[in-house]
């Protein structure tokens, strides 16, 4: 390298570290801050580098090799070329580029010419755009943020924020990053977030979350946050509050206070609004908050005296905003409509879309995240019983026990005649103890037969699972039927201590149970209901079970991420120590999840806030009378009365309500509707009497105990049963498999001439190349995203009936496992096994023949290089001098021809790539 290039290498390093992004004139993009090569200047001259902010020139820099001590003659010719810009080069003051720059890769001088007479001062680092901004006193909207460094980033990552910001300056507001499940989205956010503090004039930044338990992790992933220009966290740059109570925002004098507010949609409106925050229960709050209906109900008002100003927030950014964008809560964000808004999910629905004007600064699915080793594919395992698909019996004179959801009080009651279920009735009214225990029961006996064959049958490290359950009833029930089902299996005939727990609003602190049964060797099974449904990473995770249908598509997917994040094998081992490796999780399907229709929730249109029963029976206990009032209760009293009438079992609490209290609920809803109907109600009058609209519901409201029993009938009751049940089916979904193997089959052999691996394998050939290999690989993935080794592998694993598909153990994914799957995908080979697993007895053979012809040390070193070869296919000097240049430098001195030892390298491949 010349002596001029070695400095132009260095002075380009202090450029790009200091945030400018070093283009050629034919490069140069309108807007960004940049650094232009060789630019053009009067006289046909060209100047090294000219620094451009907002289209404006702000510096030159003269560059010289390491020799020159930049002197005066060079300082003259910078001097020269600041004060003669192209006229059509516009320049931040009237024809004077104001900074100066001289460097030779070893010393970097920098001058202001607005300063008269002033020296040339020596500097440590170059200047950043923001640098260069403050010493002319200007400022920009866009102009300071420098260029974003892909190191440390994944692409997904790197790409949303340079599109974010990119259309930042065309002037977009909404933006919406689709990003799978463990790509980075709270990372991503935390460098939005900072370079928008930073170098922009955004002061005030919300990040709104899907639920207190999340805002929890994400305040802690801000505060740490530390990928910054000194390397501090944020925490000790700015302030980050997470709302939790009406003291956490102080809004008097905000204009210059600079900060990061962390809170759900739920608790922002609280505050704006003027109500009393209350952090007692979270776990409650994000359990009921968590079913998607709750969007989509009819749309909260804000009133007019708001405790935020509308310029409050400059940037919010939306986690999971597939639930919080649209529906009842989108008033709330778009009280703040000079804010930008960046929406961030994996799972975007048309109203999310619709919301951000499909304005997608990035999208990377979970089967592009799968490819990339992000996240690991899945298995679907299908336990089907009697019950679960047909329904059960409680027969005439049956003992069952009877629970009140309101009161949490019940009693075994006798059935007084027979009583069929339908499946649809499970979890949601009829709980059934034995359908629990038949499917608890098929899941241990299926751990280490079916779905880790591989492993030790070690029962204190089954694969960790999770489990979701329809509701807290359900998920004690479960917990009850792991602990009797798991117990035969340990010798003190329980299970120990903290084997299986609930992660429920009742169970405590969700924090330090999410964090046990991440890290806990001896907490195997948790039992959720929404808690860990979404944005809370288990890498430990193998196994997702769902013992409660799903209705929405969107809920469905963000449950199934749980499972999908990959983890390294010591890691694994750490907390289950009977593993090797995590190359898929497993979906067991209990209840027909995976084949159930699923639903988009729709955001409904706007109106009145909904209250709940209790709710409106105490606004109307203080004669709040108005029609909406009186028309909700009819509905509730409506609803309640037709839902007891249509139960045979429970049928019996409404007669029960009309013996106690002279009346039934439809009475207070025909009352209502009459008078309605029949226009015979007075108009409502604020703080009046309203005595004859009292008159139509004082039945039910000066009866404090009918009040509580109508509040009981709409939480309704639940029946445990004893029903027996049934295995009918247990197994992985071998159908779905068999259909990915016929195509991936069909892709074999519609391509066994045009690629070259493919012909040699299809041929009988052994002459298969590394190159080869990751060309067949990187074929095969741009096909399929699912076309991966291990999934293949697993693939053909899952439909075996003839032991015929060893394990791969932890080379699963070795190139020459894919030599192994083509040739028994072309019936080549009766048995799918790796060939690293007899790489040692194949060079045992190689050995015994070449001892005659080689030396001690070259067997030895050929002893490696079999490894490399079972591993990656047949390699060439070439490649070992890119791979590891050590057995390069080793096969040189020992075979001295690099054509002698590509030969052997050959022969040694002959044995260990024969057909197994």
């Amino acid at each position: 390298m010349k002596p001029e290039e070695l400095a132009r290498q260095k002075i380009d390093k202090q450029i790009s570290n200091a945030g400018w992004n070093i283009v050629g004139r034919s490069e140069y993009l309108p807007g960004y801050s940049q650094s232009v090569r060789e630019f053009l200047m009067s006289g046909n001259k060209e100047s090294d580098y000219l620094f451009f902010i907002d289209d404006k020139a702000i510096a030159v820099l003269e560059a010289k090799r390491e020799e020159n001590q930049l002197g005066d003659d060079v300082a003259v010719q910078a001097e020269w070329y600041a004060s003669n810009p192209l006229k059509w080069c516009k320049p931040w003051f009237p024809n004077q580029i104001p900074l100066v720059y001289l460097a030779n890769g070893r010393k970097l001088l920098f001058k202001s010419v607005l300063e008269p007479d002033s020296e040339y001062k020596e500097l440590k680092k170059m200047h950043s755009p923001k640098e260069m901004l403050r010493i002319i006193g200007a400022e920009s909207e866009y102009g300071k943020l420098p260029a974003i460094s892909s190191v440390g980033l994944r692409d997904c990552q790197y790409d949303a924020l340079t599109e974010f910001e990119a259309r930042l300056r065309k002037g977009d507001r909404k933006f919406l990053a689709i990003l799978a499940t463990g790509a980075g989205k709270t990372y991503l956010a935390c460098l939005m977030v900072y370079r928008q503090l930073n170098y922009t004039n955004t002061k005030r930044v919300l990040f709104l979350v899907d639920r207190n338990n999340l805002g929890k992790q994400a305040t802690t992933e801000f505060s740490t946050f530390n990928r910054t220009e000194n390397g501090l966290e944020l925490s000790k740059i700015y302030d980050i509050k997470r709302l939790r109570k009406n003291s956490d925002l102080d809004t008097s004098h905000y204009e210059d206070k600079e900060m990061v507010v962390v809170s759900t949609v739920q608790k922002l409106y609280s505050f704006m609004t003027g109500q009393i925050l209350s952090d007692e229960n979270e776990d409650e709050e994000d359990e009921k908050s968590i079913d998607l209906s709750d969007t989509a109900g009819a749309a909260i008002e804000l009133g007019d005296n708001l405790k935020l100003p509308r310029d409050y927030f400059q940037l919010i950014i939306v986690d999971e905003c597939h639930r919080s964008i649209y529906g009842k809560w989108r008033n709330v964000l778009e009280y703040f409509n000079q804010a930008k808004i960046v929406g961030l999910t994996a799972t975007p629905t048309d109203e999310a879309y619709a919301f951000f004007d499909n304005n997608v600064i990035e999208k990377y699915t979970y089967e592009e995240s799968v490819v990339d080793g992000v996240n690991v594919p899945y298995d679907v395992f299908i336990t089907k019983t009697e019950v679960t698909e047909h329904g059960g019996t409680i027969h005439k004179g049956e003992s069952y026990f009877e629970m009140s959801k309101y009161t949490g009080e019940g009693e075994f009651k006798e059935s007084a005649e027979r009583f069929d279920y339908r499946p649809s009735s499970l979890n949601k009214g009829i709980t059934a103890s034995n359908q629990i225990d038949t499917i608890i029961t098929q899941y241990r006996e299926s751990i280490y037969s079916e779905m880790y064959p591989e492993r030790k049958a070690d029962w204190r490290y089954i694969p960790k699972t999770l489990i979701f359950a329809a509701n807290d009833a359900h998920a004690t029930e479960i917990l009850y039927s792991c602990e009797r089902v798991f117990a035969s299996k340990f010798p003190e005939g329980k299970v120990p201590e903290g084997f299986v727990q609930k992660i429920t609003y009742s169970s405590g602190d969700s924090d330090t149970l999410i964090q046990q049964f991440r890290s806990s060797k001896n907490f195997r099974i948790a039992i959720t209901v929404t808690l860990v449904s979404t944005g809370t990473d288990i890498k430990p995770l193998e196994v997702v079970m769902f013992m409660a249908d799903v209705k929405s598509s969107v809920l469905y997917q963000q449950m199934k991420g749980r499972g999908c994040r990959t983890i390294s094998d010591s890691l694994l081992r750490e907390v289950t120590p009977n593993a090797d490796t995590k190359s898929r999780f497993i979906l067991f399907d209990a209840v027909g999840v995976t084949a159930s229709d699923k639903t988009i929730p729709i955001g409904r249109k706007q109106g009145l806030k909904k209250l709940s029963l209790e709710q409106l029976l105490e606004h109307l206990s203080h004669k709040e009378l108005t029609d909406d009032n009186l028309l909700l209760l009819n509905d509730y009293c409506s609803s309640i009365n037709q839902r007891y009438d249509n139960n045979d079992m429970l049928r019996y609490h409404i007669v029960e309500f009309l013996e106690s209290f002279g009346f039934l609920p439809r009475s207070i809803a025909a009352a209502i509707t009459e008078a309605f109907d029949k226009k015979t109600i007075p108009d409502y009058v604020v703080n009046g009497d309203n005595e004859e609209r009292f008159n139509l519901i004082s039945r039910l409201m000066m009866n404090i105990d009918a009040r509580k029993k109508l509040l009981e009938l709409r939480a309704g009751y639940n029946v445990k049963a004893s029903t027996e049940d049934s295995v009918i089916h247990a197994g992985f979904d071998t159908e779905v498999v068999k259909s990915h193997i016929e195509n991936f089959e069909k892709y074999l052999n519609d391509h066994a001439d045009d690629i070259e691996a493919l012909r040699i394998i299809y041929n009988s050939g052994l002459d298969i190349t590394m190159s080869m290999l990751e060309d067949l690989k990187s074929k095969l993935l741009a096909e399929s995203p699912s076309y991966s080794i291990p999934r293949i592998w697993g693939w053909y694993r899952i439909v075996d009936t003839s032991n015929s598909v060893g394990d791969p153990g932890t080379e699963v994914s070795c190139l020459t496992n894919l030599i192994q799957i083509v040739r028994y995908a072309y019936k080549q080979n009766s048995k799918l096994v790796s060939l690293s697993k007899y790489a040692n007895s194949r060079f045992n053979l190689y050995a015994g023949q070449a001892q005659n012809m080689l030396t001690k040390e070259q067997i030895q070193l050929m002893k490696i290089i079999s490894e490399y070869v079972a591993f990656s296919g047949i390699m060439t000097m070439k490649d070992f001098r890119v791979v590891d240049l050590d057995v390069w430098r080793q096969l040189i001195q020992l075979f001295q021809n690099p054509a002698n030892a590509d030969k052997e390298i050959n022969r040694l491949s002959g044995f260990i790539l024969k057909a197994v």
